[in-house]
């Protein structure tokens, strides 16, 4: 049977170390215009706060959602940040710990030998109405630099190798990790 194609970005698993997964909180700028949902990567500017992040961006970790105050003075909590927002207060929640093990979809077909490979993400777009995510990783690994480290295959039931199969991964290019891009991937 195959796996069902239904992508909704990255979701926290667990911790590397057996740690406690906890968030962080960062500004987005008032008026972005770009949508970030909940599971989407996000990346570091120039201040300290938020952008949605591209493949090859180092990531600083994944969206939860967000809050701030509208406009109207009305305090607003969501799953997702929709773009040309004008609002103050704004505080995103970020699963931002460099050893947090996500879960994600695979675009394309990944099999067991790609375990310890790497790949980036995809951005698809999220829901408005759901406010989750559509992002992928890219079904297509290497030992090039890439943002995400493919760590093995969620054990679930009719979760199968191939296409759209359902993977652990760890953000490798991350902000608050020490990898050196002048390096060798994995020494």
């Amino acid at each position: 049977m195959a796996n069902a194609d239904t992508p909704r970005g990255f979701w926290p698993i667990r911790h590397l170390t057996g740690g406690q997964l906890r968030m962080q909180e960062f500004p987005i700028a008032s008026g972005y215009t770009t949508d970030i949902f909940r599971g989407d990567a996000v990346k570091l500017v120039t201040g300290g706060g938020i952008e949605a992040a591209a493949a090859g961006n180092r990531i600083v970790g994944i969206f939860q959602g967000v809050q701030y105050v509208a406009a109207d003075g009305t305090q607003v909590y969501s799953k997702y940040w929709p773009n040309t927002t004008t609002a103050t207060e704004i505080k995103a929640t970020v699963w931002s710990d460099p050893n947090i093990v996500f879960g994600i979809q695979s675009a394309g077909s990944t099999v067991a030998a790609d375990v310890g490979e790497l790949a980036n993400h995809v951005a698809g777009t999220g829901s408005t109405t759901t406010g989750i995510s559509a992002h992928e990783i890219n079904g297509t690994t290497s030992t090039a630099y890439a943002g995400l480290r493919v760590l093995g295959k969620i054990n679930a039931p009719g979760n199968a190798w191939g296409t759209n199969v359902l993977l652990e991964v760890q953000i490798y290019e991350h902000e608050y990790s020490p990898t050196n891009e002048a390096t060798t991937p994995g020494v």
